[in-house]
């Protein structure tokens, strides 16, 4: 699976994923620019996460803009659950939202969900 991290700031958050990520041999990239997107639109089990606190002030046009390129399945992360929060963040149509501890706690199930929206998608 290749998953794409947008975060710009929680470099030890990015190195136990990176390192999560070599051990299940997963590819993990690191974009600063939603755009750069485009060159993977044509391609499949592609996970996006963002880090909220480096992007909490754009994440409607951030949603807007990615899916306008492709149905990439995106994942909001947050230091700590916040229930309102997550409200809001699911109502703007990201598909994840939890905290970064849940997440690396659970990135294998995360991704064998991914995995099986896409293939539902494909089916239809």
């Amino acid at each position: 699976m290749k998953i794409i991290l947008f975060s710009e700031s929680d470099y030890n958050f990015s190195a136990k994923l990176a390192k999560i990520c070599n051990l299940e041999s997963d590819e993990l990239l690191f974009f600063d620019n939603f755009n750069s997107l485009q060159s993977f639109k044509e391609q499949s089990n592609i996970l996006l996460i963002i880090d909220f606190n480096d992007y909490q002030n754009n994440l409607v046009s951030i949603i807007t803009l990615i899916k306008s390129i492709a149905n990439f399945s995106t994942c909001v992360l947050l230091d700590k659950m916040d229930p309102k929060l997550q409200k809001k963040i699911t109502r703007m149509g990201f598909d994840i939202i939890m905290s970064k501890a849940m997440f690396l706690m659970n990135i294998k199930t995360i991704k064998s969900q991914v995995n099986n929206n896409f293939k539902n998608i494909q089916k239809h």
